[in-house]
């Protein structure tokens, strides 16, 4: 079996070339109804941002499921539509034979060279004997190709060896559909752990660094702590209660990491004054996310190299831009992440 991926494209691949294979299986056992919306439900496949275009779920699997679709509608007689989907194959695949058969058929029935007419009950290809009259014709979907069928001489023969072909490519396409129903089981699983693991290492975060004067806020990937006031009175120099509650932080952090690994970034803010950048940063929150480290740091055994440092947008304080918060805006925020996978998009 191939190497189980968590690529999301990957995934969505996976999912469409199941859901190709379903609709062949359906198409063989002559159920046209359940083909055509298995079908249907992928959508339009050659639109912008679907799977056909570079970095979507494979341009080969589409054509598959286009030629398919056509297949499906020149059986039930839609041939308007099936000639739709071939003209859509050769815009993605110039070369392909299926589209090139199936188009010239359909050209020599539309010019009156060729008659055609449904071979199907309601959902159900009809099953043609070779006892039938030769003047019997039908769009037959017979291996990659639309071909044309008759009740002539050697008709029973021929449809012997194709029911032989069709059951052969049934046991197979059923093979690969179970294979990739356990791929994405797999993928599905593994996601699933990564996510409850990460839920989990979030819920530790939250619980250990929760103390008076700072408000935890948990979000999918990360846990960001507020200071209830401003850490900094005043340019870069820090206050008493602030710098009290960073050192306690970082012992807390110290010990939390040696059970579930985090990595912390200090982001320092600052208020836009008259004269100033009002946007973009500044010297002082990036200061003030240095004096954080350090005193995250003194008191336990983490380095100021385990802290990421940034400056925040002045129009992103962790309080409402008010002259009311600016005293609160003087601070830092902390953002603790797991280490480990990625959230799942």
């Amino acid at each position: 079996m191939s190497e189980v991926t968590d690529n999301p494209v990957d995934a969505r691949a996976l999912h469409l070339q199941l859901a190709v294979n379903r609709a062949h299986s359906a198409a063989r056992a002559g159920d046209l109804d359940l083909a055509a919306r298995l079908l249907d439900e992928l959508g339009e496949l050659d639109g912008p941002g679907q799977p056909g275009e570079p970095g979507g779920a494979g341009r080969a699997t589409v054509v598959a499921a286009l030629n398919l679709r056509a297949k499906v509608h020149a059986q039930r007689g839609e041939l308007p539509e099936a000639d739709a989907c071939w003209s859509r194959v050769e815009a993605l695949a110039p070369d392909d034979p299926d589209a090139a058969a199936g188009r010239r058929t359909l050209a020599k029935i539309a010019a009156g060279r060729q008659h055609a007419r449904p071979v199907v009950h309601t959902g159900r290809v009809a099953v043609i004997a070779g006892a039938l009259a030769a003047t019997v014709v039908g769009v037959a979907l017979i291996g990659g190709a639309v071909k044309l069928i008759d009740g002539g001489e050697g008709g029973g023969s021929g449809s012997v060896a194709e029911a032989d072909n069709g059951s052969e490519r049934l046991s197979e396409e059923s093979r690969r559909a179970d294979e990739l129903k356990a791929r994405l089981a797999a993928i599905e699983g593994d996601r699933a752990a990564d996510a409850e693991q990460r839920d989990s290492a979030l819920d530790e975060v939250a619980k250990r660094l929760a103390m008076p004067g700072v408000e935890i806020r948990r979000h999918a990937g990360d846990v960001q702590l507020v200071f209830r006031t401003g850490v900094f009175p005043y340019d870069s120099v820090i206050g008493p209660e602030g710098a009290e509650a960073l050192t306690e932080i970082g012992r807390r952090l110290a010990d939390l990491s040696a059970g579930t690994p985090v990595e912390t970034t200090v982001v320092g803010h600052s208020v836009a004054v008259p004269g100033g950048a009002p946007s973009g940063g500044s010297v002082v929150a990036l200061n003030r996310a240095r004096v954080a480290a350090q005193y995250l740091a003194q008191d336990s055994d983490l380095r100021l190299t385990d802290f990421r440092l940034v400056s925040a947008d002045q129009r992103r304080g962790p309080f409402p831009a008010t002259a009311a918060n600016a005293p609160r805006n003087r601070t830092v925020t902390l953002l603790i992440t797991p280490k480990g996978p990625p959230p799942t998009p």
